[in-house]
C-alpha cells in the first residue's frame, strides 16, 4: 500500500465517524446550554487536521480526538467547510464556531480564546533547496536569504518576534501550500519555514525529492491545542472535555492516535 492510499483509508474512516456523530440523535447529557460543537480547523495541516478535497469532512489527529471525545460526552459534532486560517479565527473569536481543531499557543490566543490541555508537539522546520551553496546551521545563518512560509501561519511568539526583526519571509496568499514548495525546488527562495512533518509530506505531494531537504535543527518547538471560543455557551466544557483528554493520555490512547499518523516508509 502506497503513502498516499494508507492516507486515504485513514480519510475516508475519519469522514465516515464524522458523518456518523453529526446525525446522531441520541439523548444528550447536560451541557450548559452547549448541545452541539461547531468545529472547524485547518485544511493542511499534517497531521494535525486535514481534507483530501474542500467538500469532505476534516480528518487528522485534532478531528479525531475531538470526534472520540465529543462522543463521550454524548455532544454532537458539526465540521464546518473549508475556509482560510485567518478567517477560522476571526469565526472562532465572534462565536461562529466553537472549537478549533489545532493551533499553536501565543499570548494574544491566550487572551481571546479558551485553550486546552495540550496534544501534541511540534516541530516547526527549515526546509532548504539542495542547491544552496552551504547549509545554515542556525536561525541566525537564514539572514540574508529569501525566505517563504505559509500565509496567515505563525510558529510561536518567540520565532516570529525573531523573524519580523532578522529575516526576510514572503508570506504569500497562495490557494496550495506547495507553491511554496515549488518556489524553493525553481530556486526562487532559498528557504521554507513549516512545520516538519508538514513539510516532509509536501515533499512528497510536491514531487521534489532530492530538489529539497530539511535541515536538522528546528527554527521552533511549539505545543498544539485545541482552541474553544468564549462567545458561545461550549466554553463551558472546556475543564470536561480537558479532563476526557488527560485520561487518553495517561492511558496511551492519545499516543496510538498520533502514531496512527505517523508517515510510512515505502511500500506496506
Amino acid at each position: 500500500m502506497s503513502v498516499f492510499n494508507h492516507l486515504r483509508k485513514r480519510i475516508l474512516v475519519s469522514g465516515l465517524a464524522c458523518l456518523a456523530l453529526t446525525l446522531s440523535s441520541a439523548a444528550r447529557a447536560d451541557t450548559n446550554d452547549c448541545s452541539s460543537v461547531k468545529l472547524n480547523g485547518s485544511s493542511v495541516w499534517y497531521p494535525i487536521s486535514m481534507r483530501q478535497e474542500a467538500d469532505v469532512g476534516l480528518n487528522g489527529v485534532f478531528p479525531d480526538l475531538a470526534i472520540e471525545i465529543f462522543s463521550a460526552l454524548d455532544l454532537p459534532l458539526v465540521i464546518g467547510p473549508d475556509l482560510p486560517w485567518k478567517r477560522l479565527l476571526t469565526l472562532l473569536e465572534h462565536g461562529q464556531i466553537d472549537v478549533l481543531a489545532g493551533a499553536y499557543l501565543t499570548d494574544e490566543r491566550l487572551a481571546k480564546f479558551g485553550v486546552s490541555l495540550p496534544v501534541m508537539r511540534e516541530d516547526v522546520g527549515v526546509f532548504v533547496r539542495t542547491s544552496l551553496d552551504s547549509r545554515p546551521a542556525s536561525l541566525e545563518d537564514l539572514a540574508g536569504l529569501r525566505g517563504v512560509a505559509p500565509f496567515g501561519a505563525s510558529f510561536g511568539e518567540e520565532f516570529e518576534t525573531y523573524a519580523a526583526a532578522k529575516l526576510s519571509i514572503d508570506r504569500q496568499p497562495f490557494d496550495d501550500f506547495k507553491t511554496n514548495m515549488y518556489l524553493l525546488a525553481e530556486d526562487k527562495a532559498d528557504y521554507l519555514v513549516i512545520a516538519r512533518r508538514d513539510g516532509e509530506m509536501m515533499i512528497q505531494e510536491a514531487g521534489v525529492e532530492g530538489k529539497v531537504e530539511v535541515l536538522p535543527w528546528s527554527a521552533a518547538v511549539n505545543t498544539v491545542h485545541f482552541l474553544f471560543s468564549r462567545a458561545t455557551p461550549c466554553i463551558r466544557m472546556l475543564q470536561t472535555f480537558d479532563e476526557e483528554l488527560q485520561r487518553r493520555r495517561e492511558s496511551g490512547e492519545l499516543n496510538k492516535l498520533i502514531e496512527g499518523y505517523t508517515l510510512p516508509t515505502g511500500d506496506g
